[in-house]
């Protein structure tokens, strides 16, 4: 043992150098093997970035929209090709075009041919002047005026409406007496000559009496021959019940005592107008016989038209909240009904799904309710003609049985069909793309609209 503790003494350099090359050689390798994995990791990523760095260069995504309902978009990556590239961008030029085509259409459909009433007045008057004086036109030509006795002055454009689809009312009681009397008088005067002391006998009196209401109902059968439905401007008149509108009642001559008639209010009527104008245009489409084109009570769908009832459209505005300085109105509350900022979401919950009047909504929804007479068996009818003429949906129908002859002792007759009452809620859209150049500020700013610029070009509609 001292021998080599001796030799260890001598040599300890030699020693110190052995252990230290056998404790190195381990830990050498361990951290070589370490530096290498980390070199290995370094140069894979920075390949797999060059590498799809390369691929991204080398190929590219071609895609297509998906332009109708169900229908799968289109994705494909590859090596760029001159063809492949035209293809791709003549097919999708060709899907746009299709898109602004169908969005024209579908404008051009719910639009129709409506205008103005009332031309200046809409979005905006030029000056306070022309607000009245076109205001004070557009009141008259929407309701009406009538001298204090009742005379009419001046006719409600819907007198003319319900006389464009021949929309009328039975013959009138004045009318029907004067023939029935004519009638039993050239009756008589038949039977009492044949008779020897000029009398009718029991026999004549009874059959009179027969003729006569025969007579009756072939009066009435023969007017409703002569209309396409039953219809009175009193169906469409404002109800004064909440929530719902209508025609206003005519005014007076003396226009003195009626408050001046803003932008929203005349925009209120137009709206109106347009709805109650598609309304009576699919109602007398649904009795027009496709076989003749004739239109009438006794072979159509629609017998009597009892009341029609629009959703409100609200303008609290009176002359004092304007604005002096620019011209422009500063109503309250002007739109209220199927804008849910104003009433706290929407009246109406239908399957469609469909609400309008918000800020990013491209259209407005108007609900309407209609109480009418109808054929049963022939309802598809309406039906489909309501979705034909504009963009209107029936979501809701309530059936209940008819008084027939109840109304037949007031002049309605409907012919051989089964009828019952039916309450239909209907609802119609109306796309911005045509309406909102219409609109007055006030409007435009409950809908989350911005106001318009005075620079703006207005589109102009000259027919109502």
């Amino acid at each position: 043992m001292k021998g080599v503790l001796g030799w260890i003494k001598k040599n300890l350099l030699i020693v110190i150098s052995v252990l230290v090359i056998v404790v190195l050689l381990p830990v050498g390798f361990v951290f070589s093997s370490g530096w290498n994995k980390s070199i290995k990791e370094t140069a894979a990523e920075e390949f797999n970035k060059q590498r799809g760095q390369l691929q991204r260069a080398g190929s590219v995504t071609y895609a297509l929209p998906a332009v109708f309902e169900g229908e799968q978009a289109v994705n494909e990556s590859r090596v760029p090709n001159r063809a492949v590239t035209l293809f791709y961008q003549e097919q999708k030029e060709e899907r746009v075009e299709q898109v602004l085509r169908v969005v024209e259409r579908g404008t051009e459909f719910n639009r129709r041919e409506h205008g103005v009433l009332v031309e200046g007045l809409l979005p905006e008057a030029r000056n306070e002047r022309a607000r009245r004086q076109l205001g004070l036109d557009m009141a008259e030509r929407v309701s009406g005026t009538t001298e204090p006795d009742g005379t009419v002055v001046r006719p409600s454009v819907y007198r003319s409406l319900l006389r464009r689809v021949n929309a009328g009312q039975p013959i009138a009681p004045e009318e029907l007496g004067a023939t029935l009397n004519e009638f039993r008088d050239r009756e008589t005067q038949r039977y009492t000559s044949q008779n020897t002391d000029a009398s009718l006998t029991e026999e004549q009196q009874r059959s009179l009496e027969k003729d006569l209401a025969a007579r009756r109902l072939g009066e009435y059968a023969g007017r409703a021959n002569a209309l396409a439905f039953y219809a009175s401007l009193d169906a469409l008149r404002d109800p004064g019940e909440t929530g719902w509108t209508g025609v206003p009642e005519p005014r007076q001559t003396d226009v003195t005592s009626y408050a001046p008639v803003t932008e929203s209010i005349a925009y209120g009527w137009q709206w109106d107008y347009w709805i109650l104008s598609d309304l009576l245009e699919a109602f007398a489409l649904a009795n027009t016989d496709p076989m003749t084109g004739a239109a009438t009570v006794t072979n159509g769908v629609i017998k009597r038209v009892e009341r029609v009832k629009i959703e409100s459209f609200e303008v609290d505005e009176t002359a004092g909240d304007r604005d002096d300085q620019s011209g422009r109105s500063g109503a309250r509350d002007p739109f209220r009904g199927n804008n849910p900022q104003a009433s706290g979401g929407p009246r109406f919950q239908t399957f469609t799904g469909r609400t309008g009047g918000a800020a990013d909504s491209p259209f407005d929804v108007r609900m309407v309710e209609v109480s009418a007479v109808v054929s049963t068996q022939k309802l598809p009818r309406l039906l489909d003609a309501i979705g034909r003429v504009n963009n209107m949906t029936v979501v809701g129908i309530t059936l209940e049985p008819a008084d027939v002859w109840g109304d037949l002792e007031l002049g309605y007759f409907y012919g051989s069909d089964h009828v019952m009452r039916a309450t239909l809620l209907i609802e119609t859209v109306w796309l911005r793309a045509w309406t909102e150049p219409l609109m007055p500020d006030p409007v435009r700013t409950k809908l989350g609209l911005p106001p318009r610029s005075t620079d703006e070009d207005e589109d102009g509609f000259t027919e109502p």
